[in-house]
């Protein structure tokens, strides 16, 4: 089964019916009856969601969303309660990811549930770093901003005045157009608030699922409206990806503390989806990334390897890899000390970097060894490339830190290429033959004397 689920709640029929409405969907649900009980579930199974019901016996729901929220793996939990009247503010301020109504149809409740459960098990769907553009930035130091659609834009400035001494983000007012044009220019809202009726019928949740398609927009929060009667679209706008859907009236006076807090907890869950995201973008860069260069490492740059290997075999064509050397670097160490030989190491990388070509594959794969590889590049321009490295490298002593002996250094490095080629009637090309092939040739031009290149004969290459 996947996602477990707690559902508390004093009355057993309660419990019975939701246990079975979850498990006939595949979720683990466990249960309890008190408080005091869902807390100790909560600290022995971890559950991916928590379901407050509106009777406990000994604590209210709002006392028991905060508890949870106190307990260590609490904060991110998502928490439902069903309230009512001053129950469901006190909720929200507890903390509750969001509010259920005890005549919630079976078929809204679910949806509510998988959304949250995607964004529990979504992942990380941006891409690992170089391999495409970096993703729309988030920059927790701004202001958040709001943008509101209705079906008329007197009907969105109602809800503006109603809620902007409410919330801490700007509102503006938008036309559907409007808002997808800012999002295809990367203009985006944090936070959207839709009619799910505009012009046309479901004319919102087609604009929600637009705004789910952009790069710019993909993470805002977004909530829609239904008018009365429209009940029916509660399950379709949270499926599509809406966080919340709230009624109508949102506006009405006794209506606006609740909304105000309800889009603040929808940009709250936003934010801190963003920062995890990020956060685990840091630490795969950090875990690609070499800490001295800023190259990528081994770890990124052999898969790196087969993929463009497996490219060129498609396209047929050539692909060049290079294994570089720094000539007696160990001399660097034991004679000027290991802060000097983090300063050649740092310059060469950069001087390398600077003097390859655009999509080329730059990496530090061990202490003083560095791989290039260049797609589309045969032998001869992988020679002239080479060549360029090798005069980048000795083309200016480096400087040393302050305190060694010396305050510059002459280095060179020794070069070794390897040329494959792909195509349909050719062995496919394979990434450690040619790794082999550059190694052998890299041994050979440090045989030779080093400072020098060395390239592989095709045979010995493949």
């Amino acid at each position: 089964m996947a996602g477990r689920i707690l559902v508390v709640d004093g009355v057993p029929t309660n419990r019975i019916t939701l246990k079975v409405r979850l498990a006939s969907a595949c979720y683990e649900v466990a249960t309890a009856t008190t408080g005091a009980e869902a807390l100790r579930i909560a600290r022995q199974t971890h559950p991916q969601i928590v379901l407050i019901g509106d009777s406990l016996p000994d604590m209210a729901a709002a006392a028991l969303c905060a508890a949870l929220r106190a307990l260590p793996c609490g904060a991110d939990l998502p928490v439902l309660v069903q309230a009512s009247g001053a129950g469901r503010i006190a909720a929200l301020a507890a903390g509750a990811t969001a509010l259920i109504d005890s005549a919630s149809d079976e078929l809204a409740l679910l949806a509510r549930i998988r959304g949250l459960m995607r964004n529990e098990y979504g992942g990380l769907d941006q891409p690992a770093p170089g391999l495409a553009e970096a993703p729309a930035g988030f920059a927790p130091a701004d202001r958040p901003r709001a943008v509101f659609v209705a079906d008329q834009p007197a009907t969105a400035l109602g809800w503006r005045h109603a809620l902007r001494d409410r919330v801490d983000f700007s509102i503006s007012v938008r036309e559907p157009e409007q808002a997808l044009a800012e999002a295809v220019s990367h203009h985006g809202a944090d936070l959207y608030l839709i009619a799910a009726d505009i012009q046309q019928p479901g004319d919102g949740l087609r604009l929600l699922s637009e705004l789910r398609s952009r790069p710019g927009t993909r993470e805002a929060a977004v909530v829609i409206a239904l008018r009365p009667g429209r009940a029916d679209m509660m399950p379709v706008a949270l499926d599509l990806g809406a966080g919340d859907v709230l009624n109508w009236d949102l506006a009405r006076a006794d209506a606006a503390p609740e909304t105000a807090m309800r889009l603040q907890a929808q940009l709250a869950r936003k934010q801190e989806a963003d920062r995890r995201r990020h956060e685990t973008l840091r630490h795969m860069r950090w875990a690609m990334t070499d800490p001295l260069t800023g190259l990528h490492n081994r770890r990124f740059a052999l898969p790196r390897l087969a993929g463009l290997a497996a490219a060129a075999q498609e396209s047929q064509a050539d692909l060049a890899v290079m294994l570089l050397d720094l000539d007696r670097f160990k001399q660097v160490n034991d004679r000027h000390g290991h802060a000097a030989g983090d300063a050649v190491l740092a310059e060469v990388a950069a001087r390398m970097a600077a003097a390859l070509p655009e999509g080329a594959l730059l990496a530090r794969i061990g202490g003083e060894e560095f791989l290039a590889v260049l797609p589309d590049c045969p032998p001869r321009a992988a020679r002239l490339v080479a060549e360029d490295l090798r005069r980048a490298v000795m083309s200016a002593p480096i400087s040393l830190p302050q305190g060694c002996a010396r305050t510059e250094l002459g280095v060179t490095i020794s070069v070794g290429v390897a040329v494959g080629r792909g195509g349909p009637h050719l062995p496919p090309l394979d990434p450690q033959a040619l790794l082999a092939g550059a190694d052998r040739a890299l041994l050979s031009a440090k045989s030779a004397g080093r400072n020098r290149i060395v390239v592989a004969a095709p045979e010995i290459a493949a």
